[in-house]
This record gives structure tokens, sequence and C-alpha cells, in this order.
């Protein structure tokens, strides 16, 4: 079983550091932002969105416990109220590599619809990067549906 805990001052210096590369590495293969830009860039917009890192309001960063495993990842989340409805949106889930492949993504998921649950969330949302095959599937298994599509097809050259 997995427990959301909040992450401690400490921790959030790590899971910054690691978000943003990953981040910048993400939109990077995605074809969105050159290498020599993209730590600026993931920089600014992390920030932007963590204005007040772990206390930012409405925000959610959490270490993933496992009761045998440990410390197996890191989650992100907002919840936010629009229309008298609360709803969620995960920024970043992030499983460490050795605890891939062992169903600890869906039993965080799970755990988090759990917590979002007792908090009166009526739905979560996130985004996927289209070459990430891997957790588009975990998503679509656990009952996540598109929203919106952005498509390119690359032309040869000539």
């Amino acid at each position: 079983m997995i427990h959301l805990v909040r992450m401690t001052e400490e921790q959030y210096k790590t899971f910054f550091e690691e978000t943003v590369r990953e981040y910048a590495e993400e939109n990077v293969k995605e074809g969105r932002w050159t290498p020599s830009e993209s730590m600026e860039r993931a920089t600014q917009e992390t920030k932007e969105l963590l204005p007040e890192g772990i206390q930012t309001n409405g925000h959610f960063l959490c270490s993933l416990h496992h009761e045998a495993a440990g410390v197996i990842g890191t989650l992100w989340y907002a919840v936010k109220e629009n229309n008298h409805e609360k709803s969620a949106f995960i920024y970043s889930i992030q499983i460490y590599e050795k605890f891939q492949g062992k169903g600890y993504g869906k039993q965080a998921l799970l755990a988090l619809e759990t917590d979002l649950a007792s908090m009166n969330v009526r739905s979560i949302g996130l985004h996927v990067f289209g070459h990430n095959k891997r957790a588009y599937q975990l998503y679509a298994k656990l009952g996540y549906l598109p929203t919106s599509i952005k498509m390119k097809k690359l032309l040869s050259s000539k």
C-alpha cells in the first residue's frame, strides 16, 4: 500500500531540480523546445507554478511511501475550485527507476483518488507527452480519457 506524505523543504529542493530537468528533457524530446533553452524555460515555468515552493496554496507535493519498499517516488498535484466544484490536476508523478514496472504507479494514482475523494474532488486531469506510451496506457487503464490531442507530422526535406 502507498501513502502520500507531504515533502519536507529538503526533499523539495531535490524534487525541484529533478522535476525541472525531466520537464526540460521531455519538452526537447517532444520538439517544443531546443536543448539550449530548455532548462531556463522549465525552471521559469515551474517557479511560476510554485512561487511559494511547498507552501504554494492549493498545491500538494508528496513523497510516495510504500509500506515495504520505502520512498518509491514523488507526486505533485493541485486542487482548484471552479463553479463550486473541486478538481485536481497532476503536474508530476515520478516512480523512481528501480521501482518502475512493479505496479507502484497504479497504486499511487489509486491512493491519490482516495485522498481526493475525502476532499470532495470530482475529477482529476493530467498531461502526458505523446511519446510516453507507457504512462498513457496506465492512465487509460485507470479510466482517464483524452480531453485534447495535439498532433504533428514531420515532413522530409528534399
